[in-house]
């Protein structure tokens, strides 16, 4: 098997972080946890936000749900084409 330095470096590092928990994961973490928390104003959180394609999805159902509800239901092929401002014609 080749040896590579660099992953021999990384291993070596690892073995280190390692051996100062005294190959405990669990105090490991905690250890990071901690860390965390003290250094809590500098790290970033990415706020998670809707995708385009959901939010069209959700004003959509909400505007058909609304239109079935009132007994205004059209073809669905129409009703793209009144989205688009063209009507379809029939053939």
């Amino acid at each position: 098997m080749n040896s590579d330095p660099v992953i021999d470096e990384v291993r070596s590092v690892r073995r280190k972080i390692s051996a100062a928990y005294g190959h405990d994961v669990r105090k490991m973490i905690a250890d990071h946890m901690k860390q965390q928390a003290r250094y809590a104003e500098r790290l970033i959180t990415r706020r998670p936000t809707p995708h385009a394609a959901t939010q069209a999805y959700d004003v959509l159902h909400g505007r058909v749900s609304k239109e079935i509800a009132a007994g205004q239901c059209e073809p669905l092929t129409s009703y793209r084409g009144t989205r688009k401002g063209k009507t379809k014609r029939a053939k």
